[in-house]
């Protein structure tokens, strides 16, 4: 299971790049993406295409290439670390039914770059993939952990699409305004296209996000990661009182 980079194809290991030179070929959910990769660093080998609706025949003929002819496969994702959010668990049940030697190759992840960008209270977080589509769906994804997320101070990681933020931030914007009336104040960490020529980090309300669209900042253009970081309001009575 080897890590890819997210953006900046100089973000690859040395020790990935030896291990992808030692498999037999590699098997990828977008091999175009792949190649690219190869092509940087002058390899050359074999990527077939591995998703959720060609599983059930591409397992069996990797696990039978791994036990029956003694080869060693290399499995990445689009860019990241393979599995997180991408193709590659039921790929990983199926090899640990067979006794297959599984080996992980670390290396970038979009949430541990994230998380490593952002004023986070502690090294808590949850990492819900995806964020769900519907408003109901994603306000009960943070309001039914909320005691714990303001208590542990843990912050919340997930990915958007670009389609999808500004409506995501709206959904923030109304519950912030709720969780205010709570004394709780809601902060996001926006990282888009991390790694990459156009990366850019911005830290502040729903609604200061929203704000800052510009023709060279455009919400609409490039993956998200978001970081929800929802603590207690400090206010000066707060601050007499625990005095």
């Amino acid at each position: 299971m080897i890590a890819t980079p997210i953006g900046n194809l100089g973000d690859i290991s040395q020790r990935a790049l030896d291990i992808i030179g030692t498999c037999d070929y590699l098997i990828s959910e977008t091999p175009a993406v792949t190649k690219k990769l190869l092509t940087r660093y002058g390899i050359k080998k074999a990527v077939n295409w591995y998703r959720e609706s060609n599983h059930k025949g591409m397992s069996a003929l990797v696990l039978d290439d791994i036990v029956i002819r003694n080869m060693t496969i290399g499995v990445v994702s689009e860019a990241g670390t393979p599995v997180v959010s991408d193709p590659g668990a039921k790929l990983l049940s199926d090899a640990y039914a067979r006794g297959v030697k599984v080996i992980p190759i670390p290396g970038s992840s979009a949430v541990t770059t994230a998380i490593s960008a952002f004023p986070v209270a502690s090294a808590k977080f949850l990492f819900w993939g995806f964020a769900p589509r519907k408003e109901g769906e994603f306000r009960r994804m943070i309001t039914d952990n909320l005691a714990f997320v303001v208590k542990e101070k843990v912050a919340i990681v997930y990915f958007e699409s670009p389609f999808r933020l500004k409506k995501t931030l709206g959904f923030l914007v109304k519950l912030g305004k709720e969780l205010e009336e709570k004394e709780l104040e809601l902060r996001v960490g926006l990282g888009k296209e991390m790694t990459k020529v156009f990366e850019a980090y911005v830290f502040d309300t729903p609604e200061g996000i929203l704000s800052k669209e510009t023709r060279d900042f455009k919400l609409d253009k490039g993956e998200a990661t978001l970081v929800i970081v929802i603590k207690k309001r400090h206010n000066e009575r707060n601050g007499r009182d625990n005095k």
